[in-house]
């Protein structure tokens, strides 16, 4: 039998798997200070508090979330933080002008 994973399910199983294994590394050398290497559970504990606080914020299950970032650590938690429990993640390239972003 199939059972698809779901973008937490795959996190899920990471965590479980390779609790202390690097998830990502962010870039030195970036405008937002860096975070650095993340294991998978560094990136759930991430992923989870950003979720609660969409949560507390009343951004609804099935509700977007845009966010404009470079490629970074924060991007990737992000992505889980906000798929993972339920809600549309959009990235915005952070290299459009403002007008471009509607």
């Amino acid at each position: 039998m199939i059972v698809p994973f779901s973008i937490r399910d795959f996190l899920d199983r990471a965590v479980t798997v390779y609790p202390d294994r690097v998830a990502v590394v962010d870039e030195p050398d970036q405008p937002a200070a860096s975070w650095g290497e993340l294991t998978y559970a560094e990136v759930m504990r991430l992923a989870q508090a950003q979720a609660a606080r969409l949560d507390e914020l009343d951004v609804p299950v099935g509700g977007r979330v845009a966010m404009v970032s470079q490629n970074a650590a924060r991007l990737y938690t992000s992505f889980f933080g906000v798929s993972g429990w339920g809600r549309v993640f959009v990235p915005v390239n952070f290299r459009l002008a403002p007008a471009e972003v509607e």
